[in-house]
């Protein structure tokens, strides 16, 4: 396949993904799991940046998202009900979470990298058990409002999605052009071959801490916007299952693609949502499908479609 042809492709799929975006709400089950799935389309490939393109397993994405959401929420309850400023706190928060961390483990390599960043994960989860009075311990930050945005009224559900669909298209759109600069070709590269690019004179570690700050950048926007759909802050929002979850969507939709993780997080709370309406035991079901996706295509949801192709 040329490059062109392949450019052509890209295109048209991402044309149909925002069409299908617009129409998205009209035709969900319900308008808020249209918008639950926008977040973790952005956290998907927010985290895609990191696994897919830089080659680290990071099971500690959760501290971001959820950081992002305490943030925001925190200072729209107690602080002051402006949703720029609450988002910005909640970017701010993630950001230099995700700088603290990557410092901290990006030196590592493989399981212990994975490890080290699932143990910073878990320590934000357990300050925020404790910090009762702040966050709210188990029963999470409740009562998140949703101010109005100038004209905006973003208390309709559908108001929401459209607000949340601009600042995800954004997002994604920043975040491909970041792969597709010198910047994301070299990740690849770090990728691919991590002694060979040390070995011509790349500063390894920076490339990997830039990108890891990036991607907890708009992990932190995804879990701001988390806060503001379901009007307070889970605690689970820190778990490291959270983590597993953005995991999973990344390598079913298919590692490395960015369009990928959103088809994967589109599939994964559809059928989660459909699945649980019928079963309790839906989490059995959900791993069978991913072991099923794994196991039988190696390129995840992507890797089917190119194949079919």
């Amino acid at each position: 396949m040329t490059e062109n042809t392949s450019s052509r492709s890209r295109a048209i799929l991402i044309g149909a993904l925002l069409a299908m975006a617009v129409l998205f709400p009209h035709i969900a089950p319900y308008q808020a799991l249209a918008s639950e799935v926008l977040i973790f389309a952005l956290f998907a490939v927010s985290y895609d940046l990191v696994l897919g393109y830089a080659g680290m397993l990071s099971f500690g994405h959760a501290a971001f998202f959820g950081l992002g959401a305490y943030g925001t929420g925190i200072f729209l309850v107690k602080m002051y009900p402006s949703v720029p400023l609450g988002l910005l706190t909640g970017l701010a928060v993630s950001t230099l979470a995700a700088l603290f961390v990557g410092y901290a483990s990006i030196r590592r390599r493989g399981i212990y990298f994975t490890m080290v960043t699932l143990a910073f994960a878990q320590m934000f989860y357990f300050i925020a058990f404790k910090w009762t009075g702040l966050t709210g311990g188990d029963d999470g930050l409740q009562g998140v409002p949703r101010p109005q945005l100038g004209p905006l009224d973003l208390g309709p559900e559908i108001n929401l999605y459209y607000f949340v669909l601009v600042l995800v298209a954004v997002s994604v759109a920043l975040i491909f052009r970041v792969v597709n600069s010198p910047f994301g070709k070299t990740l690849q590269a770090l990728r691919e071959n991590h002694n060979r690019a040390m070995s011509i004179g790349y500063d390894v570690d920076r490339f990997r801490l830039i990108a890891f700050i990036i991607s907890g950048f708009f992990s932190g926007l995804a879990g701001g916007l988390y806060a503001l759909l379901l009007h307070f802050v889970p605690l689970s929002a820190l778990h490291w299952s959270t983590s597993g979850e953005v995991v999973v969507m990344s390598i079913t939709g298919g590692m490395g693609t960015l369009v990928g993780p959103i088809l994967g997080a589109v599939a994964i709370i559809l059928l989660r949502d459909v699945i649980s309406n019928y079963t309790e035991s839906w989490n059995l079901v959900m791993g069978a499908i991913f072991m099923a996706a794994v196991l039988g295509f190696r390129g995840g949801i992507m890797g089917l479609l190119k194949w079919r192709r």
